[in-house]
């Protein structure tokens, strides 16, 4: 009941722009000038490369792609990413996948060092046998420029997976 109903936090907050509450102005995240509020984001489409590991419901390696789209903002200060990535369990018998896409909504924020920090959710669809709605959490920092650092929760109706990842920004 719990996963579902955090399943359902995710997608309505993905569907509900009418929330967004404009603050007239305009604050720079350290990295790439990305958090924008009161106005649409001037950044470019950009692509970072991921990898990483699954540490619940067990191991597993992680390797994929995000595409941020600051154009595709449901709620004032927030941008649109979508995400891939490929979730691989090799034994010594056979290898298993499956593949999280799913379109979030992030905020970048500075903390007091500095570096941007930022958080968001989004919805999808988990590929790889029978496809399964998900929804998904994200908590993250950049370390640099070109490096982040980014957590994972991702809900199913069957489980909830834990993933750690690096992210390389091209």
């Amino acid at each position: 009941m719990l996963k579902k109903l955090c399943l359902a936090g995710c997608v309505a907050a993905l569907a509900a722009p009418a929330l967004a509450v404009g603050t007239g102005r305009t604050m720079t995240a350290s990295s790439g000038a990305r958090a924008q509020f009161g106005q649409p984001s001037p950044m470019p489409i950009t692509m970072s490369l991921r990898g990483g590991i699954m540490v619940a419901p067990r191991g597993a390696g992680l390797a994929g792609v995000d595409i941020a789209v600051p154009s595709v903002s449901l709620l004032d200060g927030w941008e649109g990413r979508l995400d891939a990535d490929v979730i691989f369990k090799a034994n010594l018998a056979d290898i298993s996948t499956v593949v999280p896409v799913t379109l979030d909504q992030v905020r970048y924020v500075q903390d007091m060092t500095g570096r941007s920090i930022y958080y968001g959710a989004g919805a999808g669809a988990l590929l790889g046998g029978k496809a399964k709605l998900i929804g998904k959490a994200i908590l993250g920092f950049e370390l640099s420029a070109r490096l982040g650092v980014e957590g994972n929760l991702i809900v199913t109706d069957a489980k909830t997976m834990v993933t750690v990842v690096g992210r390389l920004h091209l």
